[in-house]
Formats: C-alpha cells, sequence, structure tokens
C-alpha cells in the first residue's frame, strides 16, 4: 500500500542521504494515504515548504494512529513503528503553501 510522510526540505535531503525514514521520539513514523493529508501536519506548524516521499508498506506494517483530531485534520493518520528503509525508488514532492 502506498504511505506518505511529510518533512522539511532539510530533512528529506537527510532521508535520503541516510536511504531511510527515522523514527522519531516513541519509536514511530508518521504516515497518510494522502500525500496532501501529510501535509496538513507540518503546514499547521507553520511551515509553507513541506517535502513528502511516497513509501510501500505492506498493510498489517501499520497502525492507525489516534493521536490527532480526525475532524480536525479531515483524514487518518497512520504510525509504522521502527526505521523505514528505502530502496532508492521512492517518489518525492515539494509542495509549497500559503499561509
Amino acid at each position: 500500500m502506498k504511505f506518505y510522510h511529510a518533512t522539511t526540505a532539510e530533512n528529506m535531503e537527510k532521508i535520503l542521504e541516510d536511504g531511510k525514514i527515522k523514527h522519531s521520539f516513541g519509536g514511530d513514523v508518521f504516515l497518510c494515504r494522502n500525500p496532501l493529508d501529510a501535509c496538513k501536519f507540518l503546514v499547521i506548524r507553520g511551515y509553507r515548504k513541506v517535502s513528502v516521499i511516497e513509501v510501500h508498506l505492506k498493510k498489517n506494517e501499520v497502525r492507525e494512529s489516534n493521536d490527532h483530531s480526525e475532524s480536525f485534520f479531515q483524514c487518518k493518520a497512520y504510525t509504522y513503528h521502527g526505521d523505514i528503509e528505502l530502496d532508492g525508488t521512492e517518489d518525492v514532492r515539494e509542495y509549497e503553501f500559503d499561509i
């Protein structure tokens, strides 16, 4: 299944250099099923430029996250426990928002 992880351009450079998305505190990587939904979690924190990477994971490797208001964000969020290893073919998209 396709999932999307959003971060800053600087962090995306590090992700691509390392070949993995490193987990955050708590041991999880946060994901969405839609790239623009993934962006919402950074835009609300004031980021105008957001990089999004597409990863392919098995459905049983992710869990629905309940640490946000689904009604506020108008989307579901998911977590993957641990680092996500990349194969080098992942699609990376850049978005810029007016806020």
